[in-house]
């Protein structure tokens, strides 16, 4: 509707511009000719007054164009452009007091006036000019043309509105209706949306065929929308995967890299071993020679008895290390835990560790609380741990260094710090320092031998107590302290504990039994056998399984050490038909093996025996069961 009515009256405006300006310019023409035949009339006329200078006659000529109302003025002018006669309407300005006179017809139209100059000739002599000046009410006519044209327009507009009205209902509505579901088509994206008008004419197929549009579309829309939700969720799934692949290929990096790191540091640790086993090999040997020399007075014989203990010590010390950390490893060390005071504790790894702090002339200082200060730890374990970082620090320290061990005792915690002026580490150094198998490579040169499962070892252990391990250092060249801190619950303060249980470390003699030693290793089994006898106990020795079964059936003995490796029959088997008979079942069964995982320990412990020692046997650790079976007159508990 708004359109028709806008391109309507704009037709019509222009229509009535245009008719406007066509009439101005035939009426300005008309007008123009009809001044012009004035100013050819008043020429001839007053042609014989300017002749015979008959100013009378002039003036009623000029006058006579009062007639005319257009005219406002009206003059004569002599040939040499002087005045000679004029006529004024009043209040009209007066004639111009001198023109131009030439043969030609001079008019010029300023704002709503005109002004003509026609020469007076007679005869071919120029006699003078007419001057006219007339105003053609332009205004005038351009207002009546307006009004005419408004009233044809708004006639001509409400012609049309009637006509639109009428034809609205047939056309324009459904179109509009079109355009409005269009328009919320396209804003809402809702191809639900249908044309309600329906007229039967053309316009009723054209609104049938858009709402078929909308069903299409609405369709595909459809079929879009749910074949767009598989691939999201299909890029989805791809994404996911693939994020899941680059941190499998992230963590398979990192694996490839732990397990290249873990090898090359097993390289390094099986060239250490094999380094660490041949030294004590060679003083061995050499011991074992001397010995055999006939030469060989007593004091050098006893000498290289020395040397065999104190080298055997150091190869069981390094085994004994390899195991601790396995088992840690594995989750399968358990604490014996038991009351120590702190100056005890602290005393033991002292002593482990001053041979060697001795032999290069470090000082060692002890700060401890004045307090006495009672433990509830493992006293073997945390003592073992500390006697392993005083032996670093006398390792990696020049001769004369100085190492300071120091106890503090706080409300939450009781800390027990090993300061050294050594080598130091470097901050890349330290992450890595209680990793297994972890060396500094620029520590090498100044260590004792080792594997490098000390540091390991000792945050295994301080862990099992609950406690944590720090390494802390200003750099390479600046020394290192290393620090234990144990919870408050590993502190027991004096008087907490009974009598009875103070009374547990009172001496008893030792009685004696008869034992029965079985290793197809003769050396082995004699030599423990030899030391056994020497503290008092009834041996019989014999190197096989089945010889053993026989023996045991005709001696009886109270305890067995058996094997378990031997050839013929395991020490499995010896075990079982021992604990078959009726005099084997009070016996105490003893293992010892090279085997220590707890695999082997649970099968040990199926097959009968109380205990499983792994070698080499420690003497004291061997004569402490039988000394407890003697005493208890019974098997001890399993282990």
């Amino acid at each position: 509707m708004t359109v028709i009515l806008v391109t309507t009256a704009a037709a019509l405006i222009f229509a009535g511009i245009a008719m406007m300006v066509r009439d101005l310019t035939v009426y300005r023409h008309d007008w123009n000719n009809e001044i012009d035949a004035e100013a050819r009339v008043i020429a001839l006329a007053t042609a014989p007054a300017l002749a015979f200078d008959d100013h009378n006659l002039a003036m009623r000529n000029l006058k006579a164009l009062r007639a005319n109302a257009a005219i406002q003025t009206a003059a004569l002018y002599r040939p040499n452009g002087t005045l000679y006669a004029a006529y004024t309407r009043p209040g009209e300005p007066a004639p111009p007091a001198r023109i131009t006179v030439s043969r030609q017809e001079q008019a010029r139209i300023f704002g709503q006036y005109f002004e003509l100059a026609d020469p007076i000739e007679h005869g071919g002599e120029l006699l003078g000019a007419v001057y006219l000046r007339a105003r053609y009410d332009v205004m005038s006519r351009v207002r009546g043309y307006v009004e005419i044209s408004g009233i044809v327009s708004l006639l001509s507009l409400a012609l049309a509105l009637v006509l639109s009205s009428s034809l609205q209902r047939g056309i324009t509505r459904p179109l509009g209706a079109i355009a409005e579901v269009a328009r919320q088509v396209v804003r809402g994206k809702d191809y639900s949306l249908r044309v309600r008008e329906s007229p039967s004419d053309e316009i009723g197929l054209l609104v049938e065929a858009f709402n078929g549009m909308l069903d299409e579309v609405q369709s595909r829309t459809d079929a879009l929308m749910r074949s767009n939700a598989a691939l999201q969720e299909e890029v989805k799934v791809r994404e996911a995967a693939e994020a899941e692949r680059a941190l499998a290929h992230v963590r398979l990096e990192a694996t490839m890299e732990a397990l290249r790191r873990a090898d090359r540091r097993k390289d390094e640790f099986l060239a250490t071993l094999a380094h660490e086993l041949r030294n004590p090999l060679a003083p061995i040997r050499n011991a074992v020679k001397l010995l055999e020399l006939p030469a060989a007075d007593e004091r050098r014989r006893q000498w290289g008895r020395d040397v065999i203990s104190r080298q055997v010590q150091r190869m069981a010390l390094l085994l004994d290390d390899l195991l601790d950390v396995s088992r840690i490893t594995r989750g399968r060390l358990e604490l014996k835990k038991d009351y120590i005071d702190l100056a005890s504790l602290v005393g033991s790894a002292v002593e482990t560790a001053r041979p060697l702090i001795d032999a290069k002339r470090h000082v060692l200082e002890t700060l401890l609380p004045d307090e006495p200060i009672e433990l509830m730890v493992d006293p073997l374990r945390l003592s073992q741990a500390l006697a392993n970082l005083l032996t670093n620090a006398a390792k990696y320290s020049d001769p004369g260094g100085r190492i300071t061990l120091t106890a503090t005792l706080a409300a939450d915690e009781l800390t027990l710090s090993v300061r050294d002026t050594g080598i130091g580490l470097s901050a890349e150094d330290i992450p890595e320092v209680f990793e297994m198998f972890s060396q500094v490579d620029s520590a090498i040169d100044r260590s004792e031998g080792g594997l490098g499962i000390g540091l390991a070892l000792v945050r295994g252990l301080v862990v099992l107590h609950g406690g944590t391990v720090e390494a802390h250092s200003a750099g390479v060249g600046q020394g290192s302290t290393f620090t234990i801190r144990l919870p408050a619950a590993a502190v027991v303060h004096r008087g907490a504990r009974s009598d009875a249980q103070l009374a547990m470390g009172s001496e008893v003699a030792e009685p004696r039994c008869s034992v029965l030693i079985v290793d197809d290793n003769r050396d082995a089994a004699d030599s423990l056998a030899l030391l056994l006898q020497m503290s008092g106990y009834e041996l019989h020795v014999c190197h096989g399984g089945r010889e053993a079964l026989a023996l045991a059936r005709r001696e009886r003995p109270n305890a067995l050490v058996l094997d378990i490796g031997m050839p013929g029959m395991s020490g499995y088997e010896v075990a079982r038909h021992i604990r078959a008979e009726d005099w084997g079942r009070d016996a105490l069964l003893i293992a010892v093996t090279g085997w220590g995982q707890r695999e082997d320990r649970e099968r040990s412990r199926a097959a009968g025996f109380d205990h499983h020692l792994t070698k080499p046997v420690d003497p004291d650790t061997l004569q402490g069961l039988l000394a407890d079976f003697a005493r208890d007159g019974k098997r001890a508990a399993s282990s």
